[in-house]
């Protein structure tokens, strides 16, 4: 039996019966591949995200909790379109970029605080 493979188009025949690459070297080109597309798709967001919690780092430096106007976070470059987990905390809605929390306090302040001081 002569399957095709995956990757590179080539007629085989497989040595097992789920074989679908001609060889290792074409299932992990092909792989590598899928993880390219992958990454290209999602590389706008993460960019964002990494960026977001880069802010974050330096605006809370070693305090455990620090609140901040909104114009202020906006100056600094936070992207406020952009979290990648939300929840609630204390009743209130909390937004998350990574391991920081921010947290509206209703009058154009946020509560920024590390997820481990929740």
């Amino acid at each position: 039996m002569q399957r095709k493979c995956l990757y590179s188009g080539e007629v085989f025949t497989p040595h097992r019966y789920n074989q679908k690459f001609r060889d290792r070297k074409s299932q992990i080109a092909f792989n590598n591949e899928v993880a390219r597309k992958k990454r290209a798709i999602k590389s706008p967001i993460d960019r964002v995200l990494d960026s977001n919690r880069t802010i974050l780092i330096n605006i809370l430096g070693r305090h455990k909790e620090i609140t901040k106007s909104q114009d202020f976070l906006l100056g600094a470059g936070f992207n406020f379109r952009y979290f990648n987990q939300s929840v609630t905390y204390d009743k209130k809605p909390c937004q998350l970029v990574y391991e920081f929390a921010i947290i509206s306090n209703g009058d154009k302040t946020y509560t920024i605080t590390r997820t481990d001081q929740l």
